[in-house]
């Protein structure tokens, strides 16, 4: 169980290495925080607003017939937040600065979904 642990922790720490990338995260669907590389943020609150997210971009997508959600991201002036399922029992969350390329980091985030999808 350990090693499983700490394979998820190397992950998201890792994923800080991405340029642009300010923090990173692995969230339940429910909400739970299950590991963290973020700034000094209040980590229960950001698991529990990346759930919500989550769940209201999936009922969004259902009500309008846009097929499965991918991915979400919020662009704000001080940087974006972006969130994709890591299957269907987590999220990983990540906050870029506002001049990154995010269609890079969004590559990397599903290249990252798919590993911690193999360790979960």
């Amino acid at each position: 169980m350990s090693s499983r642990v700490d394979s998820i922790n190397k992950i998201i720490r890792d994923f800080e290495t991405v340029p642009g990338v300010e923090g990173a995260a692995l969230v339940s669907a429910d909400g739970l925080m299950i590991s963290s590389a973020l700034p000094e943020i209040e980590q229960e609150m950001v698991a529990a607003i990346s759930a919500a997210m989550l769940s209201l971009g999936e009922k969004a997508t259902n009500e309008l017939n846009r097929g499965n959600l991918l991915e979400i991201y919020v662009k704000s002036d001080r940087g974006y937040t972006l969130l994709t399922a890591v299957g269907e029992n987590a999220l990983f969350l990540v906050l870029a600065k506002a001049e990154s390329q995010i269609g890079l980091i969004f590559m990397d985030m599903k290249r990252m979904a798919e590993s911690l999808i193999e360790i979960l």
